[in-house]
């Protein structure tokens, strides 16, 4: 981390105080499904009747872009050399209330952004988040300056974990670093890839009981996704789990998290 952070930390926080109803996905380790899990959750709270818009923030190669399939998508590219502004790139998917701002896959558009630049950029978002009535910017597990400078936007922070060892001290030490930067926004914890519920609380009460013994403040458990193969197959023909499998277990939860999610904005 640079000596700069703290600078750029403070300046972050506009005036009004960061805007509701925007979360930011977040994870230790890299390809656990933040992306995956950002863009499907954005539909279940569509599906609600929600206003809602989507952001990407992973330009690795398994970000929001790869899972769907976009009429002529513009990218955020395109804002990072100062050829467009968020407005102009909004793409509408399956309807004029669910709009994402997705960049091209693999060409993480952050990296070499300056963080003057991702003060602006956070704040150009947080002034198009007032259109509606939930933004999720999925950040992925490149923490990073950038990243977290969107992460200090957010209203809450939804961090995911799964049942790997390895990804479990990962996911502990990431909340020791929010911890230690001291970030004020709310944390809720995703539990992904499970075989059961079961298994999924197992892992929360192993993540409870390090946090524990470090005083450190323990998320509240947003919700649990169970493993299901028909993921897979969403995946591969470009299509969201709620359209082409609605009664899915895994289509269940999230639909779960959704409704938990709008709970927690009230």
């Amino acid at each position: 981390m640079s000596e700069d952070l703290d600078l750029v930390y403070k300046r972050l926080f506009l005036k009004s105080g960061n805007p509701k109803h925007i979360s930011a996905f977040v994870s230790g380790t890299e390809h656990i499904g933040t992306s995956w899990c950002a863009l499907t959750l954005a539909h279940a709270l569509n599906l609600e009747k929600e206003r809602v818009l989507l952001v990407d923030g992973n330009g690795g190669l398994a970000n929001i872009s790869s899972y769907i399939l976009l009429n002529n998508p513009l990218y955020l590219e395109e804002y990072a050399a100062h050829q467009k502004t968020v407005n102009q790139l909004l793409t509408a998917y399956k309807n004029k209330d669910f709009n994402i701002l997705t960049a091209s896959p693999g060409n993480n558009f952050l990296e070499n952004m300056p963080l003057g630049r991702i003060h602006i950029f956070a704040e150009d978002l947080a002034i198009l988040a007032q259109d509606y009535q939930h933004t999720i910017i999925d950040v992925g597990a490149n923490i990073n300056e950038q990243t977290l400078g969107l992460c200090h936007i957010a209203e809450k922070i939804l961090l995911m974990c799964s049942e790997k060892s390895s990804d479990l001290v990962k996911t502990f030490d990431t909340l020791r670093l929010f911890y230690q930067l001291n970030i004020h926004s709310r944390c809720f914890l995703i539990i992904n890839r499970v075989n059961s519920f079961e298994d999924g609380y197992k892992i929360y009460k192993e993540l409870y009981k390090a946090v524990e013994r470090h005083n450190m403040e323990m998320p509240n458990l947003l919700g649990i996704v169970r493993f299901d193969t028909r993921i897979r197959d969403t995946i591969r023909n470009k299509e969201l789990l709620l359209s082409r499998y609605p009664s899915s277990e895994a289509a269940t939860d999230i639909r779960h998290i959704a409704q938990k999610l709008m709970e927690a904005d009230n």
